[in-house]
């Protein structure tokens, strides 16, 4: 924000009081300096001395600037212009971009030290713990949270708009975002939060083992059904030290949101669909016809085990890690969990391991969905202005190619992407189209609910609590009722 915006729905004294904020975090202003006198200050920005008054002693109350009596009013010296930023996160690995943004950013500010006070909360608590911050006014300055959730918080107004600090950085940065990481972190058209990351859903296959049959990765879900049975064979199995089922894939509501992830872009690769249009389509002859080849994949064709409804969200990957099964959904983040478990590094993996879209069905395409967690900065943060100069940092490709490298996960940008080469990480390179050609899930204020229908849906199928078109209908009705999207 370079000046006042007077049709902007944010008072005027706030829009100052983040400009000089905005000044003094980016050195226009040192510590010692005295600012211009309320009339200067009145003069160069044409507004009321009121809003002025009200901006600067919040400021001062703040420590981040100092009235000398008969002097007038000064940039605190570096001993009051520490700023300790509030950030939650789900786990370590996501404090390493914000805190080597926060070294950078300080030897670069020698008048100003962030300092990061990092609280981590297991994902599984992370909406509603910081639901619950707001509501009590203790919101971090900013936190990682799923994409997912980005228009509930922008429909409650948790989270600060970005355009409203800076909108030609934030211009900027839409520009070099993959479509679909936009769509993901965006609403009514606003950037709302800053992905450092790419995630999309994929087949994992054992390459090598395709490979000493002379077989390839399916195209289509005809194919996997002739792979997964050459898989069934028992010789085959022997060889390979199989299991029972050549396939794995979470399939219940033991597996949250991992089930939706891996299991609505099988609807996709069928022609089905949550919402299309402004309406719920979920109950639909497409839907009905990926249901009943899913629940075949598991009690006819016996691909895959019944235990799928049970599974937690690493169930399926464990088991293609330990080599139980030769095929599984998953998702490219878990390059890293498949690594770990078999001490692999990179030229190693992708000797093993392959990876395609899921594969098209009768009357769809390949398929994959995009997701990931992602960066806010909240309305209650203390110091909003240092908050996005803290963010302004770590967007950029010294940090965000390291993070890609050290991590597995593909860069939410374009030009970051394009500067990993093969000889780096060679998953992320041949693992960057997904990301282009990958789609969104639903941008719903009641997601979370509308993400439990879906995941109701698939086990009432898979077990025959429902049939498949009766277990869509259902869905289909409370996806409606609790998000106020008419049926088709």
């Amino acid at each position: 924000m370079a000046e006042i915006d007077r049709s902007l729905p944010i008072p005027i004294y706030y829009q100052f009081k983040l400009l000089i904020q905005k000044q003094i975090a980016e050195g226009k202003l040192r510590p010692g300096d005295k600012v211009p006198t309320e009339a200067e200050l009145c003069k160069r920005y044409d507004i009321s001395r009121t809003p002025v008054r009200h901006a600067l002693l919040a400021l001062v109350r703040e420590g981040l600037l100092t009235r000398r009596a008969g002097r007038g009013t000064f940039v605190a010296p570096i001993n009051k212009t520490q700023i300790t930023l509030r950030i939650t996160v789900p786990d370590t690995r996501w404090q390493w971009p914000l805190q080597e943004a926060a070294r950078l950013w300080n030897h670069e500010h020698p008048h100003t030290k962030l300092e990061l006070a990092f609280d981590v909360v297991p994902f599984r608590q992370l909406h509603d713990h910081l639901s619950l911050a707001v509501a009590q006014g203790k919101a971090p300055d900013i936190s990682v949270l799923d994409s997912v959730w980005i228009v509930e918080f922008s429909l409650r107004r948790y989270l600060l708009p970005l355009e409203e600090l800076d909108p030609d950085w934030v211009a900027k940065v839409k520009e070099n975002l993959y479509p679909s990481v936009l769509a993901t972190n965006s609403y009514a058209g606003h950037l709302c939060t800053i992905p450092t990351n790419a995630d999309t859903t994929v087949l994992w296959y054992r390459r090598d083992w395709f490979a000493s049959e002379g077989l390839h990765p399916p195209k289509t879900w005809a194919e996997l059904l002739t792979l997964g049975h050459h898989f069934r064979q028992p010789e085959v199995q022997a060889r390979y030290g199989l299991g029972t089922y050549p396939l794995a894939f979470v399939g219940g509501r033991a597996g949250g949101e991992t089930t939706t992830y891996q299991l609505l872009p099988f609807l996709w690769s069928f022609g089905a669909d949550m919402l299309k249009q402004e309406s719920v389509v979920l109950d639909s002859p497409a839907t009905n016809q990926a249901l009943t080849f899913l629940k075949g994949l598991v009690h006819t064709e016996q691909l895959a085990s019944p235990e799928v409804v049970t599974y937690h969200w690493n169930s399926a990957v464990q088991a293609f890690a330990n080599g139980e099964v030769a095929m599984a959904l998953g998702g490219t983040y878990e390059n890293y969990t498949i690594r770990s478990a078999t001490n692999w590094n990179m030229p190693t993996f992708l000797k093993h391991v392959g990876f395609v879209p899921l594969p098209a069905g009768p009357h769809g395409t390949p398929a994959t969905l995009v997701g990931g967690m992602t960066y806010g900065l909240y309305r209650q943060s203390r110091h909003p202005a240092e908050a996005l100069a803290l963010l302004k940092r770590m967007l950029t490709l010294e940090i965000l190619k390291p993070f890609s490298l050290k991590t597995g996960h593909n860069s939410a940008y374009v030009t970051v992407a394009e500067m990993i080469r093969a000889d780096e990480d060679g998953f992320l390179r041949q693992t960057a189209p997904l990301v282009a050609q990958s789609r969104s899930r639903p941008s719903l204020p009641a997601y979370e609910r509308a993400s439990a229908h879906f995941q109701e849906m698939i086990e009432a199928c898979l077990t025959g609590q429902l049939s498949c078109e009766a277990a869509a209908r259902r869905a289909a009705e409370r996806i409606s009722g609790a998000t106020g999207i008419p049926l088709a």
